[in-house]
């Protein structure tokens, strides 16, 4: 049997098997792991090309482009997550761990993952939750890794049991992206701000690190739209644009390196050693393997059941967090052909890369969008043609396998043997990145789409939106208004340490809360009110409408 008779679409978009009608891959099956051993059926037949088609003559040149791509793009967050970590859990891990873990979670899930082309790294709400978790440690008086290795560890068995369980069918919206982007723009600047107000920081090094906070997310913002101006060569444009984040960062660095003697700045805290963070009492450094019974204290039983409720927050997170990637990099218009694997993927998540994270003490890693949706279209080849409203991208081929996944992971792993250079970047660089990967992600983001229509009152000028073509605008503001509301009590309750324990929960509880809106609208305004222009469309318009755009940075950041 052929792998084009294994593999094949039926008309409903659902992968079939030898011609026989199978379950969507967000349906119930009604069995115990029936949606992951369809998975696995869909995928297993496929997992030597997985691993040969990034090197075929035509592939070849695309997939290494988009390794070294991919490696900067990744690694970049890591460092910026990483120093977030090191200050947020008062050195309890740091940017050596979270590049570890970032190397570590990426080569297991590519290995073994249903879809291998999410890139996994650390997100704003896993960064904020490991937070919440440190401050019930230090509120219980308990050391904070064996209670965060519990913690793993139950969160593995709940994620486990997700995907046993066929739970990825209740995913079908994208209910915190939102949450994600103010997390990134809040966190990003408000240490900025911050050092003005604190007596240890002088007038000139706070002044310093604002200067190089706004040029470095200044200069991303502009090479990001570089490809749209006239200068240099287009390839060159291209290569710029590509990297801006990088280059930012670099020459940020550089000019604080000629100041920095004078202005006192902070850098990155980060030993060359290649040892955990975490200093212990006696002046040593933790040993890597974390002992869950406790390391300079003993760990009572009662914290290991206690570790189960900050467990279920970290499965919510990580359930929504790895389904919410893996529906935009599986959706339609990307034309994807091997099929996706939502039960497999959290599988794998649950049985590998989280307890490896436990274990080793590390930051936990997950499916990152942006260097997801970068990922698949870095390996795109698209099909091109010039409308007077603009350029419509069809992708025709995009490269699907395992190897570039793997080896962006690898390169992260051997960046750890950058750690003495690591050292020379000041966190005001690094914030200017958070904030810059902030704005970037309100990009194709349906809820600030919506809000930035509060500005026009002009309504001639709106955007031609699907939904403004369709609905009145009160109504379109109106359920802007409800998403606002839930959006400022979700990142509410994230702020106040008495309550962020409880975040998760109520990002749950938002689906409960989008069906309860059905009184409110009908249900023909919240299909067009939740969907992106694509998703009401058939699969021929879907692949043409969801690449038009005005300027091509807009298909780079889609």
């Amino acid at each position: 049997m052929t792998e084009a008779e294994v593999v094949m679409r039926n008309e409903s978009g659902y992968i079939t098997h030898t011609g026989k009608k199978d379950f969507g891959p967000l349906e119930f099956t009604g069995k115990i792991a029936g949606g992951l051993r369809l998975d696995l059926r869909r995928r297993a037949p496929l997992f030597c090309s997985d691993w040969t088609d990034a090197f075929t003559p035509d592939n070849f040149q695309k997939s290494v482009s988009s390794i070294l791509y991919l490696f900067i793009a990744a690694l970049a967050p890591a460092i910026t997550f990483g120093s977030r970590f090191l200050d947020g859990t008062n050195g309890q891990f740091g940017v050596l761990e979270m590049i570890m873990s970032t190397a570590l979670s990426g080569v297991l899930f590519s290995t073994f993952a249903g879809q291998p082309l999410s890139i996994l790294g650390a997100t704003g709400p896993f960064l904020a939750y490991t937070l919440v978790v440190y401050d019930l440690a230090v509120g219980s008086d308990l050391e904070f890794m064996p209670f965060y290795f519990w913690t793993c560890m139950w969160c593995s068995l709940f994620t486990i049991l997700v995907a046993i369980f066929d739970l990825c069918a209740l995913m079908k919206h994208d209910i915190f992206a939102g949450l994600i982007s103010l997390i990134f723009i809040i966190d990003g600047v408000r240490p900025i701000i911050e050092n003005f107000t604190e007596k240890r920081m002088t007038l000139t090094a706070a002044m310093f690190e604002a200067l190089l906070f706004l040029y470095t997310f200044g200069l991303a913002t502009y090479l990001s739209h570089f490809r749209r101006t006239p200068w240099l060569l287009r390839s060159m444009r291209n290569l710029m644009a590509n990297f801006a984040v990088t280059i930012s960062l670099v020459t940020a660095s550089a000019l604080a390196a000629i100041y920095s003697s004078d202005t006192s700045l902070r850098m990155l805290s980060v030993d060359a050693d290649f040892s955990p963070n975490l200093v212990l009492s006696d002046g040593s450094k933790r040993p890597w393997i974390v002992n869950p019974m406790g390391i300079e204290k003993d760990f009572p039983v009662w914290a290991i059941f206690y570790a189960i409720l900050p467990a279920i927050g970290f499965a919510v997170l990580g359930y929504l967090d790895q389904n919410l990637t893996s529906v935009i990099v599986n959706r339609p218009s990307n034309n994807l052909k091997k099929g996706p694997g939502y039960h497999l993927d959290l599988f794998v998540r649950g049985a590998l890369t989280l307890p490896a994270c436990a274990v080793l003490g590390l930051p936990l890693s997950v499916a990152s969008t942006v260097p997801s949706i970068t990922h698949v279209i870095s390996l795109t080849t698209y099909e091109v043609k010039q409308l007077p409203e603009g350029e419509i991208k069809r992708p025709a081929k995009v490269v699907e396998q395992r190897a570039t996944n793997f080896l962006i992971h690898v390169l992260i792993g051997c960046a750890l043997f950058l750690a003495p250079v690591l050292k020379f970047l000041p966190r005001s660089v690094l914030q200017g990145v958070f904030f810059y990967m902030g704005i970037a992600s309100l990009t194709g983001n349906n809820l600030f789409d919506r809000l930035f229509l509060w500005l026009i009152w002009d309504s001639s000028k709106y955007p031609q939106y699907h939904y403004i073509q369709k609905l009145p605008i009160k109504r379109v503001h109106l359920y802007t208004v409800v998403q606002v509301v839930c959006l400022a009590i979700l990142y509410g309750l994230k702020a106040i340490k008495e309550t962020s324990v409880v975040f998760p929960f109520f990002m749950a509880s938002l689906a409960f809360i989008r069906k309860a809106m059905r009184f409110l609208f009908t249900e023909e305004e919240l299909k067009l009110l939740d969907s992106l222009p694509d998703e009401d469309e058939d699969t021929e318009a879907r692949a043409t409408r969801a690449f038009v755009w005005p300027n091509p940075d807009q298909a780079a950041l889609a």
